[in-house]
């Protein structure tokens, strides 16, 4: 009677035991099996057919607590325009890059300004001795006021200074483009990567709690004599290894947690699951993309932008051998002028041609100085555009793999569901077949879906990394 009692008290702390196991896997396999209906070449996994929401809760947890669900399901969360928008406010990248193109504005006005009309003002006063021959010295006090007013009509020289400046502005808002494609794409990467940590988080917790059970299930067995020793260590191997897999991703978490709020300021409770759906599209082939690219980058543009600055330095430098023509107007009013007389008064209207030249070659040379600067610009420029074209092969092929490991991952998701569901059918009943195929089912359904959220921010980041070399990344800004 007593064993017949032990045997039922023990029967129902496995149904007990068992329980749990299959309202979670009941809920993962709901997920599998809608996953696995979307085709992933023509529609994109996302973030919402693993999390069958759009926004995602951010609980605060201190590293190895067991509970980092959050107490209830938010009703909505940050959204990605909102980290972009507050990153650009208070990126230090951006300030330097807008503090730059305020240098190049202020450099392109002085240029300018030279070529504008200059006025002058001019006073002199002071005692003056004057002598001439057979009469006694004159002493006594100079004064001289003179007004000029005088206007560059020819000067090669400060038209090209101006043209170089002019695009030395244009580069330095390229640049500030750039910097800006930098700091969304820091942002969108860290929100992705905060994604796919938290959710990674969600499945490592699933997996502790599924082999949980079974050790349970298993120290029942143990105690009737019905399983050995070894088995139940061998399990309780498997528990421990799978609560230091959930601190890792709780560190990992914490990362992307902090890198996002260095980034942006914000700690957000919940945010809204980052979307490639939502982001514009690219072209299907390299080549197109490649094409694209080298017209729109702005970092190419700036590049661009420099030469074409170089070379008006370099037509600057040779135009100091051309005169320079310009109009003054004059006015000179002076009193005391080699004697004691009255005020004088000399108005003039002239045209004025300046020419000079160094008999040592030295505008040759600064000529040969500028040119060697613009060669090193066009280098740089046509190292970077074949770098680009490299990355943006890469950035494809990448996606291409994001693409078929998603595929993959659903597949496997979905056999490796199969066997956690027989697994807890098994544990249900309190007939566990193997041991070893219900450790390593947990196992491989948590791992397949590591990959699988592994992949989609994979997808998102790739896709944005193109729209980032296409220049087109901005579009994603509020």
């Amino acid at each position: 009677m007593k064993l017949k009692n032990l045997q039922a008290h023990t029967l129902n702390r496995l149904l007990r035991a068992s329980s749990s196991v299959m309202v979670v896997v009941s809920a993962l396999l709901a997920q599998g099996t809608q996953a696995q209906g979307l085709d992933p070449i023509k529609k994109p996994l996302r973030f919402h057919d693993l999390t069958q929401t759009d926004i995602l809760a951010l609980p605060s947890f201190e590293l190895g607590e067991s509970d980092t669900v959050a107490a209830s399901k938010p009703d909505s969360g940050t959204a990605l325009t909102e980290f972009i928008d507050k990153a650009l406010d208070i990126s230090p990248q951006l300030q330097q890059a807008q503090a730059q193109l305020g240098t190049a504005e202020a450099g392109r006005k002085v240029a300018r300004a030279d070529l504008l009309p200059s006025l002058s003002l001019r006073h002199a006063t002071g005692p003056e001795k004057s002598r001439t021959v057979g009469a006694a010295a004159d002493q006594h006090t100079y004064s001289q006021n003179a007004i000029r007013l005088t206007q560059p009509v020819f000067n090669a020289t400060l038209l090209n200074e101006y043209s170089g400046s002019r695009q030395g502005e244009t580069a330095a808002r390229y640049r500030l483009q750039a910097a800006q494609d930098n700091v969304v794409m820091s942002v969108l990467r860290a929100t992705v990567d905060l994604t796919t940590t938290r959710l990674v988080l969600d499945f490592s917790n699933i997996q502790l709690a599924q082999l949980q059970n079974i050790l349970d299930y298993l120290e029942t067995r143990v105690t009737v004599g019905a399983a050995s020793p070894s088995d139940l260590e061998r399990a309780r191997t498997r528990v421990l290894n799978a609560r230091q897999t959930r601190i890792e991703q709780q560190a990992a978490y914490r990362g992307a947690s902090q890198e996002l709020a260095r980034l942006t300021g914000l700690s957000p409770q919940a945010i809204e699951l980052p979307d490639v759906t939502r982001f514009p599209a690219i072209p299907a082939h390299a080549a197109q993309t490649q094409a694209l690219a080298l017209a729109q980058n702005p970092e190419i543009l700036a590049l661009k932008s420099d030469v074409e600055a170089q070379q008006s330095r370099v037509k600057a430098e040779m135009s100091k051998y051309l005169p320079v023509v310009g109009l003054s107007l004059e006015r000179d009013v002076s009193k005391n002028v080699q004697g004691t007389n009255g005020p004088h008064t000399d108005t003039r209207a002239l045209m004025v041609i300046n020419w000079a030249t160094s008999l040592g070659g030295k505008e040759w040379f600064q000529a040969e100085q500028a040119r060697s600067e613009m060669r090193a610009r066009e280098a740089k420029l046509a190292d970077e555009s074949q770098r680009l074209t490299q990355a943006i092969e890469g950035d494809h092929a990448l996606l291409q793999s994001a693409v078929l490991r998603m595929q993959t991952a659903q597949q496997e998701q979905a056999s490796a569901s199969t066997v956690v569901e027989a697994v807890a059918e098994q544990l249900r009943i309190g007939r566990l077949g193997s041991l070893l195929d219900a450790l390593d089912a947990s196992e491989r359904y948590f791992q397949a879906r590591q990959r699988l959220a592994q992949s989609i921010g994979q997808n998102i980041k790739a896709h944005a990394q193109i729209l980032q070399r296409m220049g087109q990344l901005r579009d994603l800004q509020p």
